[in-house]
């Protein structure tokens, strides 16, 4: 019986030990990593994510599934909300921005913030997030930021918002992120990419995440 004993303690002791976790890069080794991602992302000539979102505000919540097709000129937005309620899409061009509610009722405007903010109640920002979706600052500004180990963005502030993005998954031959959370001292935003596609010259690179 003491012998069991014994045995049994070395397999708790055992299953309990850490794992030896993967050495921190030092930062001279962290920035040209990170030079060739933004480079990397920067060959793109257009990309589309599926994923959840969810938003909040000192009043409010809503989720749903989204939908984001971007190319250099054009993108189209579509938001899913469960039972339909607050869904709407958005087609967007140098002419402007159309958004179809889901009540059929169209609007138009020059810019899509605006019309987000009047017919949704989202103050998002969207000519920002549209590179944040991709891993990269808007118009890689100089920014106060984290780096992970592999030379990728996991957290950097940008005006007056503060994102993180904790995680990313391989498409083609870029790091995509799966997770993009944002907020600033009014809203905040959880986005979820489960499938992206990625365009770059005449390679077009589909991934959906694995949950297994």
């Amino acid at each position: 019986m003491s012998r069991l004993i014994t045995f049994a303690l070395a397999l708790a002791l055992g299953a309990c030990a850490t794992v030896p976790s993967t050495p921190e890069r030092p930062a001279e080794e962290l920035e040209p990593l990170w030079r060739l991602h933004q480079q990397a992302v920067g060959q793109l000539t257009g990309w589309s994510l599926e994923g959840r979102i969810v938003v909040n505000t000192d009043d409010d919540g809503w989720s749903g599934e989204l939908l984001w097709s971007q190319s250099p000129h054009n993108y189209q937005i579509q938001f899913s909300a469960p039972f339909g309620q607050g869904a709407f899409k958005m087609d967007g061009s140098s002419d402007g921005v159309v958004m179809y509610l889901s009540d059929g009722q169209v609007f138009h405007a020059p810019d899509a913030e605006s019309l987000l903010l009047e017919h949704v109640g989202w103050h998002l920002p969207l000519s920002e997030f549209r590179y944040w979706v991709t891993g990269v600052p808007e118009l890689h500004n100089d920014i106060e930021k984290t780096l992970n180990n592999s030379g990728q963005l996991s957290e950097f502030k940008q005006g007056q918002w503060r994102i993180s993005l904790p995680e990313y998954f391989t498409v083609g031959d870029v790091m995509m992120p799966r997770k993009v959370y944002f907020k600033n001292h009014t809203l905040s935003v959880r986005l979820v990419i489960d499938h992206w596609v990625v365009k770059s010259g005449t390679d077009i690179w589909k991934q959906s995440y694995d949950n297994s």
